[in-house]
């Protein structure tokens, strides 16, 4: 059809589509995917005239509900975004268990630094924070739980990510330990994050027997997470966890697929804890994203800011709310969702990164939640095929470097399991 002719018939055209409007039955709650799918069987047309046609028409029908309708551009890019691979990190094996070969980029989003945007006007923030991530930096890994921000972290990360959701690697977490109240969790982040199902879903800071018996016995949440996986709903099960040895305990229960841990300089050096969790990973083939790896240590009364706790959470049960008052913690005062002190340093960070994800077994790490630090670790490891050797040469600075501070986890008292989330 030539331009003419089609401009002729535009007219006509877009008044019988608008006469299907109603029968597209296209609400205020659908998002722009399922309104595209609604709308697919509308006759073809050139491209410049379909999208224009059916933006026009997306905007009528939301206009009618008294919703703004948004920009034809972010409907564009919504419809086309990509994460560029060019950009791509080395990858390594995560999940190998039971014949699976699951991969991922050894570095991943601290979704942990959204949890401040608690206005819905910060939105707009988040978008941005992700997009960067995800289009200038090329992460494809993004983690979050509904403990950060309580609840507000993944309220932000769900509509940021959408555009990008089919090129990324999502995992999620609960703290809630019985079947019943993990499944209701399951289910509100699935809907705050905007998806269908996650691409690994953790039991959330692991630090006590009780944990884990409540966990592994009847009633516990191991029997949502397994029901959730059988349901196409999660990928893969793993838990976070800040005392080495219940970490082990859930490792050689033989039913996670992979663990979180602070595999730290600091911790490791002189708090005694990670090396018993990468041998017991290892053993039983359990990919281990190593946590706080950019952390100095804990923080100070000088250094932190108090938390404050209030009488009740939306989403963080009550044991964990009266853990935060009997084992107080604080925020770091130059990077405020942060529960340690990050090592600011350009050079000195990535030192300790590259240490932690030289330790045998380590796959990935997740780095400080603070959203300055995160391009100084992405331009050491972006593009590359391999992941940097660590400097044997530093080890003796590092060790001098360290040796004064408290580290963020250690061997020698209970508090040493319970600095953060």
């Amino acid at each position: 059809m030539h331009m003419s002719a089609a401009i002729s018939d535009y007219g006509s055209f877009s008044s019988d589509c608008q006469k299907k409007a109603t029968s597209l039955k296209i609400s205020e709650g659908d998002d722009q995917q399922t309104i595209l799918n609604k709308a697919s069987y509308l006759p073809a047309l050139p491209l410049f005239l379909s999208c224009s046609i059916l933006l026009t028409l997306i905007a009528i029908i939301i206009h009618h509900d008294q919703t703004p309708p948004l920009p034809a551009t972010q409907l564009m890019m919504r419809a086309s975004a990509k994460i560029d691979l060019s950009l791509a990190y080395p990858r390594r094996p995560f999940g190998t268990r039971n014949g699976r070969n699951v991969t991922l980029p050894v570095l991943g989003f601290p979704s942990v630094a959204l949890a401040r945007l608690s206005d819905p006007s910060d939105q707009s923030l988040a978008n941005e924070a992700v997009r960067h991530a995800a289009v200038d930096l090329g992460i494809s890994y993004f983690d979050v739980a509904p403990e950060y921000g309580d609840g507000v972290a993944q309220e932000r990360l769900g509509p940021a990510l959408e555009p990008y959701r089919d090129g990324v690697f999502l995992a999620a977490k609960t703290m809630f330990r019985t079947a019943e109240e993990s499944a209701k969790d399951l289910a509100n982040t699935l809907h705050a994050l905007k998806t269908d199902h996650l691409d690994l879903y953790q039991f959330h800071s692991i630090s006590t027997e009780r944990d884990v018996d409540e966990i592994l016995g009847k009633g516990g949440a191991m029997e949502t997470f397994q029901k959730a996986k059988e349901d196409g709903k999660i990928k893969a099960i793993g838990f976070s966890a800040h005392s080495e040895a219940m970490a082990v305990r859930m490792i050689e229960s033989g039913l996670v697929d992979t663990c979180m841990f602070p595999i730290n300089f600091a911790a490791y050096h002189y708090g005694g804890i990670g090396k018993l969790v990468l041998e017991a990973a290892i053993e039983y083939g359990v990919g281990v994203i190593a946590l706080k790896a950019g952390a100095r240590g804990r923080l100070t009364n000088i250094t932190g800011n108090a938390v404050n706790v209030p009488d009740s959470f939306h989403h963080i049960p009550e044991w964990k709310r009266q853990e935060m008052i009997h084992f107080p913690v604080r925020t770091s005062k130059t990077h405020p969702t942060c529960w340690y002190e990050p090592e600011d340093d350009p050079e000195e960070l990535n030192r300790l990164i590259l240490w932690s994800l030289n330790q045998p077994g380590v796959t990935a790490v997740l780095p400080p939640g603070s959203l300055d630090l995160l391009d100084g670790i992405s331009s050491m490891l972006r593009g590359r095929s391999t992941v940097p050797l660590f400097d044997q040469a530093d080890m003796k600075h590092m060790l001098d470097r360290y040796k004064d501070i408290v580290p963020i986890f250690h061997n020698r008292s209970e508090s040493g399991t319970k600095v953060s989330t």
